[in-house]
């Protein structure tokens, strides 16, 4: 037996003797003592000094929220006690490992008492905690990029979760409330009917008391188990209850959380978006800061950046040519997109089948089918008389965009808005009542595209762009440009980290 083997016997030994020795202390700290301590760190004078005396970067890293269950915090005692018996534990058996498969000396100054420098970020990291709910792919999309935005930014220094607390944290009826929207929107009368009765100040909040006085426990629960430094919202539907629910958790918490919203909407925003508690709230355009305003928000809670986009819209994709030969299609072919939204909406087919007879050899059509899977086999399907690429729900949205002449969409905000970064000229074929109708005239009166739900119509305006030739896509292409937000992403994601930062130090 060598000198490293004896070595790692030994300490082995006196490990384990260090631990029992360790969790006999915290047994009898848990028997002797009621602990008020929070996971993993104390807050209060256990440690032997005050909460002002904490450093700022321990005031961020420790958590938010204060535990009610003591055995919670008796499992937190010490932590890095545990951390550093752990750590040697496996440094010791790798220096074995090591050491018997013949690779060589190994140097033990090497081995360090620190947890791996993966813990350290994690621990150093500030949590952000978006809340969203699955109506339709937008406010997914939007959540998704400020994920991204902040990964982009700060790496791993913010750790983002997105969570949908109706389907998720809700008991039932309440949690298959998402799944209303698909049969609302399929019927617009009602869908109209529900967000005119519902924008009375008096309905809502009615409303969202009852519902809170449903989930607001379930809602805190997973406040305390995200333990949040900064809750952002996407949804209008996520602003009231959750507020009610952190004010049940007001004698709980060392510090309130602050709680921001940013609308995902261009013009007319359901009244549910704005609550007068949000520490600050982003908008997209000056209209929907007029409607912040008159439903009683102040100046210095507003921000107007645009609407947040996937990261990728923000760089430059490359030249046309290139983007359409990396994804398969002719290189000079005019091309447009036809797009069916998240989830695959619309009427897809019929406008598809109105510009095969009016599109040539010398056009191309790429059409995005969402999660309709449905959709993407019958149109994969059928024999086209020119080159037609359909796809379903893609990742690459911004070199498909990237790569096209126009859009044929319906007026959903965020894909005006991508389209409008990518300087597309845009051909609207429908809208969500109420909060989309809006849409329509945005495009119409800064010249950047046109409205019409009927195929044939929509089909012949993009003929008559693709033939004439005289500039007229250019020009609207140059307004768009000028219209479209590419850093309102990047831009809402540094004042989230500011004022994180700001909270906290």
């Amino acid at each position: 037996m060598d000198s490293t083997q004896v070595l790692c016997k030994k300490d082995a030994f006196v490990l384990n003797f260090e631990f029992k020795q360790y969790r006999a202390r915290v047994n009898h700290v848990a028997r002797e003592r009621s602990l008020n301590l929070s996971f993993g760190r104390s807050q209060g004078p256990e440690r032997g000094r005050n909460a002002e005396t904490v450093t700022a970067k321990e005031r961020v890293n420790r958590p938010i929220l204060n535990n009610p269950f003591p055995i919670w915090g008796t499992v937190g005692f010490e932590v890095n006690t545990i951390r550093q018996l752990a750590s040697k534990q496996l440094a010791f058996i790798g220096l074995a490992t090591h050491k018997s498969r013949g690779s060589g000396d190994t140097n033990l100054s090497e081995i360090s008492d620190s947890p791996p420098k993966k813990d350290i970020t994690v621990e150093s990291s500030y949590r952000v905690l978006c809340l969203m709910s699955h109506t339709g792919g937008g406010h997914k999309a939007s959540a998704q990029a400020l994920k991204d935005g902040f990964e982009c930014i700060y790496g791993n220094s913010y750790d983002v979760n997105i969570v949908d607390l109706w389907s998720s944290h809700s008991p039932w009826p309440l949690c298959n409330m998402p799944k209303s929207y698909f049969f609302l929107v399929k019927n617009p009368w009602l869908w109209r009917l529900n967000f005119r009765c519902s924008e009375p100040k008096i309905v809502h909040e009615t409303l969202f008391r009852g519902y809170a006085a449903i989930v607001s426990t379930q809602f805190s629960r997973v406040f305390m188990d995200y333990n949040p430094h900064l809750i952002v919202s996407v949804h209008p539907l996520m602003q009231h209850v959750p507020l009610m629910s952190l004010e049940r958790l007001r004698d709980k918490v060392a510090k309130p959380i602050p709680f921001t919203t940013v609308v995902t909407d261009l013009t007319r925003c359901h009244p549910t978006w704005f609550h007068k508690s949000v520490l600050k709230c982003f908008v997209a355009t000056k209209i929907v800061v007029s409607q912040a305003l008159s439903l009683g928000l102040k100046t210095t809670q507003i921000i107007c950046h645009g609407l947040p986009i996937r990261p990728s819209f923000s760089i430059p994709a490359g030249t046309r040519a290139y983007l359409r030969e990396k994804l398969g299609m002719q290189k000079d072919a005019r091309t447009v997109m036809l797009i069916g939204g998240g989830e695959g909406m619309g009427k897809i087919t019929e406008i598809a089948e109105e510009l095969s007879k009016r599109l040539s050899e010398t056009h191309q059509l790429v059409i995005i089918c969402g999660n309709n899977r449905s959709l993407v086999e019958k149109l994969s399907a059928k024999i086209w008389p020119f080159s037609v690429h359909v796809k379903g729900f893609v990742h690459n949205m911004s070199e498909y965009m990237s790569c096209c002449d126009c859009v044929i969409t319906k007026a959903g905000p965020g894909t005006i808005a991508e389209a409008l970064i990518c300087g597309i000229p845009i051909i609207l074929n429908g809208c969500i009542p109420c909060q989309e109708e809006g849409n329509i005239p945005f495009v119409l009166e800064n010249k950047v595209g046109t409205y019409s739900e009927d195929p044939v119509i929509i089909a012949n305006t993009v003929s008559e762009w693709f033939d004439k030739n005289d500039g007229t896509l250019e020009e609207m292409s140059a307004r768009a440009k000028l219209l479209g937000r590419p850093d309102a992403t990047f831009n809402i994601v540094r004042d989230l980290a500011g004022m994180i930062l700001s909270f906290y130090h």
